[in-house]
């Protein structure tokens, strides 16, 4: 996302005409519309099936070690060859694609959904609740990611829950900041001025207007952190501090695969591609929702030539 593109998610903004949230169906549709959109839609979605059916699409199990076989180069049986135990690679990048879903998604959802409360509750009630939580997300923003990673990784030891939990914890407080701004900005709009006056309470306010209006250019950002948190997955477990083997992890494919990539490439190609793939999906479809949002991207699709559109800048 651009410098500018943030500012403006931040700020509330989109411009002069900016996008008309009318509902998330609405939005996917237009999302869709455009052929980026559909392309990286129609990846991401049979990067799930692969996932999903990763048990019938896998050739091998793979865990099952076949130490006559080990290192070997692709063939009829082994189409990427295998590992230093004999395992097939295919088999387990294919299952790894199950595992990166299985801790992006649950991680940057459950922090988006957490950070939207909190960030809902600062900006709408404020006072001192709001200065609390402006503390805490600060105080959080303030450590490296890295060293609160490996610090609550060392006191909740390695495993798929652990680094659910570390990359959740580490972008809540982004998400709550972004949403409390968002809020501050709608809360000063007379549509919801008029609805308090008609006696609606706090919640149906923030439930029926305010998070329709914010989530929209919010779930930009969400798209492009799940390649993040798919990075920082494979991250960890290649530095062995995240899955560990012999789950069919990217990331542990990765080291292992560089400890033999003199004697065999093959183990690396499978998790490279898919990492490839799969953040290069994420993150178009991340630039898609965003042209979306951004007007200057939205008035051809409304008919205006040359000739109106000069007209609109003088």
């Amino acid at each position: 996302m651009s410098v500018q593109a943030s500012q403006q998610v931040l700020l509330g903004e989109t411009g002069p005409g900016g996008y008309e949230p009318r509902g998330l169906l609405a939005f996917a549709r237009d999302v869709a519309r455009r052929p980026a959109g559909a392309a990286s839609a129609a990846v991401l979605l049979l990067l799930v099936l692969v996932a999903i059916f990763a048990p019938l699409l896998a050739p091998h199990n793979p865990d099952t070690i076949n130490v006559l076989n080990t290192l070997a180069s692709p063939s009829a049986g082994h189409l990427l060859g295998t590992d230093s135990l004999g395992r097939d690679n295919l088999s387990r990048t294919l299952y790894g694609t199950r595992l990166a879903l299985e801790i992006a998604l649950p991680s940057v959802l459950g922090a988006f959904a957490v950070g939207a409360v909190l960030g809902l509750i600062a900006g709408y009630l404020g006072g001192p609740l709001d200065k609390l939580l402006v503390i805490v997300f600060d105080s959080v923003i303030s450590f490296p990611a890295v060293i609160l990673g490996l610090a609550l990784l060392s006191l909740l030891g390695p495993s798929v829950k652990s680094v659910i939990f570390v990359i959740a914890v580490s972008l809540v407080p982004y998400y709550g900041r972004l949403i409390r701004a968002q809020t501050l900005s709608e809360r000063k709009n007379q549509y919801v001025k008029a609805e308090r006056s008609l006696g609606a309470s706090r919640a149906r306010v923030l439930r029926r207007h305010i998070l329709p209006n914010v989530l929209p250019p919010l779930l930009v950002i969400v798209a492009m952190d799940i390649p993040s948190a798919v990075i920082i997955e494979a991250g960890l477990a290649f530095l062995g501090l995240g899955v560990q083997p012999p789950t069919p992890d990217w990331g542990v494919m990765l080291n292992d695969g560089f400890t033999n990539i003199g004697t065999s490439p093959w183990e690396i190609v499978g998790p490279i591609v898919g990492l490839l793939v799969m953040t290069t999906a994420f993150t178009l479809l991340g630039e898609t929702m965003r042209d979306v949002l951004d007007p200057r991207q939205r008035l051809p699709q409304r008919g205006l030539t040359g000739r109106r559109l000069r007209k609109l800048d003088a």
